[in-house]
């Protein structure tokens, strides 16, 4: 899923978690969208060509896989004797939402590096063309839901 999709989804299951996801914009921003900097060296290896390649599992550090998960959860750990409980809390969620919605809606090798093994669910089609559909309106969906939270109209 791309980088928007992950901000907008994470701060309205915040806000409906917690309340007062505004509060904390910068940290549902920030524990959204880090994971995805794993794709800067798939970028930096094909370049252009990523229009043709797309981002598949192929294009996952082993800090986008389980492994980054459980390295996330240990530091979160740490951090909980230094920082806001709350802080850690929504770090936590979004990062878990992250690592679930990259799982559930794409290919996936979940023990990288230690096996190569693509896992993939297929709860929609995946040609190229029905997964930017689901995407675009995934997207769209929490993009308005976030617009009208904001505005104070709903959640």
């Amino acid at each position: 899923m791309n980088i928007f999709f992950h901000f907008l989804f994470n701060y309205v299951v915040v806000n409906l978690c917690f309340g007062n996801a505004w509060g904390y914009v910068a940290v549902i921003f920030v524990s959204s969208v880090l994971i995805d900097l794993t794709h800067l060296p798939y970028l930096a290896k094909v370049g252009s060509g990523v229009v043709k390649k797309r981002f598949g599992a192929e294009s996952r550090t082993r800090f986008h896989e389980l492994y980054g998960l459980i390295l996330a959860s240990s530091i979160l750990g740490v951090l909980f004797f230094f920082v806001d409980t709350a802080i850690i809390q929504i770090s936590a969620l979004c990062i878990i939402l992250h690592f679930a919605v990259d799982f559930l809606a794409g290919k996936s090798m979940p023990f990288y590096p230690v096996s190569k093994r693509v896992v993939f669910l297929d709860i929609f089609p995946y040609g190229y063309r029905s997964k930017f559909l689901f995407e675009v309106a995934a997207t769209s969906i929490t993009g308005v839901l976030f617009w009208l939270e904001i505005a104070n109209l709903v959640l």
